[in-house]
């Protein structure tokens, strides 16, 4: 019969010599903060979103359309649309907020009215891609993927934990093309949760009009669509293969030369970790910090509740992040322990 041992309090207290101290988290300091304290003081300046240029074509001149021709400009609405989502604001607010804006300037412009602003968001092209500049100009961008939920409806997080979640509840999925070495968004989209990563790949990188040298995603977009579409657009995937990939074998059974191989027979050599390490695959992290700060700026609900609605309204936020981005960024360099 095995003896059967009982652990007292000494076991469980093992020697100092024998623990393995854990390692120290990294600290970092903001070398910028002069310059991005001011950044964020100017995301509020009413100048930001009704500029001159937006003033001078206040109204529509292009031609009719087949309902009628509009009164106000593409312009004019992105405009009230980029207030509305940079203040949080319902759309009665911003007809409201734009009138006494233009009050104190003394302009004698007409305001789009709460309705004509709900009608008129899905009809706009209200996402406007970055252009290149810095470390994107001089030659191929990386491209980092990934997506998030967005809440609809239902309830709060409290009360899912407190009494359960009911069958009311929804969200969206919100796809983004984030530039690595910038921060910006060049490219959104907004589907049902019924779409997967995958699916989104093709029209994401087909909206991306600066040439891609590489494009990093974690192990959702580890499919063969995905290999696919990036080998036909000439761009090299940074995709960590799943923990039970294999080999993928022609009908011969003759192993294929492929990149997913290739980074198969690399992580069995070096593991994972170094694999990653290696390959530059945590430069994926500035998507997770598109969405981070997404998320701080807008929150994490919509607020329109048609699909059509809620994607233009996704365009229009994607655009004031942007902006944000060109105002100034945190620049944080790593503390040297003395």
């Amino acid at each position: 019969m095995p003896k059967i041992r009982f652990f007292t309090q000494a076991d469980k207290q093992a020697p100092e010599a024998q623990k393995i101290p854990p390692t120290p988290k990294a600290k970092y300091r903001l070398s910028n903060w002069l310059e991005y304290n001011k950044s964020l003081i100017s995301r509020g300046s009413f100048a930001l979103w009704i500029d001159q240029d937006t003033l001078d074509h206040w109204y529509y001149e292009g031609p009719r359309t087949a309902g009628g021709l509009f009164r106000y400009s593409d312009q004019c609405i992105q405009a009230a649309l980029s207030l509305k989502a940079a203040f949080g604001l319902a759309f009665r607010q911003t007809q409201g907020l734009i009138q006494s804006i233009l009050g104190i300037m003394k302009k004698e412009l007409q305001v789009p009215s709460y309705t004509q602003l709900c009608r008129r968001q899905a009809r706009i092209n209200a996402f406007v891609p970055p252009m290149p500049s810095g470390e994107s100009a001089c030659g191929p961008i990386y491209i980092a993927l990934d997506s998030t939920g967005l809440k609809v409806y239902g309830e709060g997080e409290w009360k899912v934990k407190k009494h359960g979640a009911d069958k009311r509840r929804t969200w969206r999925k919100l796809h983004l093309a984030v530039d690595e070495a910038t921060n910006e968004i060049h490219a959104v989209e907004l589907t049902s949760n019924a779409i997967s990563d995958a699916d989104m790949v093709r029209p994401l990188v087909a909206n991306i009009t600066c040439p891609i040298n590489r494009l990093s995603g974690d192990g959702a977009y580890d499919q063969v669509k995905v290999y696919d579409e990036l080998e036909t657009r000439g761009i090299e995937p940074v995709i960590p293969p799943r923990s039970n990939a294999v080999i993928w074998t022609d009908e011969l059974g003759n192993v294929l030369l492929h990149a997913r191989n290739e980074a198969i027979a690399q992580i069995d050599c070096v593991g994972l970790t170094e694999w990653k390490r290696q390959i530059g695959y945590h430069r994926r992290s500035k998507a997770e910090t598109g969405m981070f700060r997404w998320k701080m700026a807008f929150g994490e609900r919509l607020s329109t509740r048609l699909l059509t609605n809620q994607q233009a309204e996704a365009r229009v936020k994607a655009s004031c992040l942007n902006r944000f981005t060109k105002l100034g960024m945190p620049k944080a360099v790593k503390c040297v322990p003395p």
